[in-house]
């Protein structure tokens, strides 16, 4: 009877500290890129445009994204999705003016707002994702505990952790899209591959890119210069 008793704690420990385990090396949750109201220009599918204040919102249970607008600040908020809306234009005192636009990226993906980073015959695009960690890391040693009188032992899990700063992670994926186009293309990390590919009826780009005469950070460069001398 003892050692049934012994052998039920044991099974009792070994739930608690499975149920307590929780990894959060790496941990975050994605936040939106506008919290806050701020001057805004909210742009229809009708091709029309307002005036006034709005800010994006990530719908927490969907992660949609939609834009809260309103003309003045004393009226009621109104929330609109890409139904409607082909985008919205932030106009912010520290980061100056920065256009949005719905896109799908595939044909199965949510309309997303992405940022435009370039305007031409190919746009560029930027979505940014940014995640907020705790900062905690939790450590998982396993202690060995005899099972009783039958000379066996059994390891069991325990969990340490160590607060540590809450920090914030950025993280930039880059598009290309021509009017043409139904959905963009993405621009992998070794964009020098992609995006030749993806301008291969600009010679001169090829070669420079060949050259190594742009680098990533100058992206933006790289597709004006195309706008410019190769685009329709």
């Amino acid at each position: 009877m003892k050692n049934r008793f012994l052998i039920i704690l044991i099974i009792v420990n070994y739930c608690i500290y499975s149920q307590t385990i929780n990894p959060s090396i790496g941990l975050g949750l994605s936040t939106p890129e506008k919290t806050s109201f701020e001057k805004a220009i909210i742009h229809f599918n009708d091709e029309t445009s307002i005036e006034g204040i709005g800010r994006i919102k990530t719908i927490f249970m969907s992660q949609e994204e939609v834009i809260i607008f309103k003309i003045e600040e004393k009226d009621k908020d109104e929330t609109w999705t890409y139904k409607d809306v082909k985008g919205i234009t932030i106009i912010s005192e520290d980061e100056g003016v920065t256009d949005y636009e719905y896109l799908k990226v595939t044909k199965n993906s949510f309309h997303e707002l992405y940022e435009v980073v370039t305007e031409g015959d190919v746009k560029l695009y930027k979505k940014t994702t940014k995640f907020r960690t705790s900062g905690t890391t939790t450590l998982t040693t396993y202690n060995s505990v005899p099972m009783g009188n039958t000379g066996k032992m059994v390891s069991f899990p325990s969990t340490t952790t160590f607060p540590g700063m809450a920090s914030e992670i950025e993280n930039s994926v880059y598009y290309v899209k021509r009017k043409s186009e139904p959905f963009p293309t993405k621009i992998r990390d070794n964009y020098i591959k992609s995006f030749a590919n993806y301008m291969k009826d600009c010679e001169v780009i090829i070669e420079k890119i060949k050259n190594n005469e742009y680098n990533f950070s100058e992206l933006k460069d790289l597709v004006d210069y195309y706008n410019a001398n190769c685009g329709e």
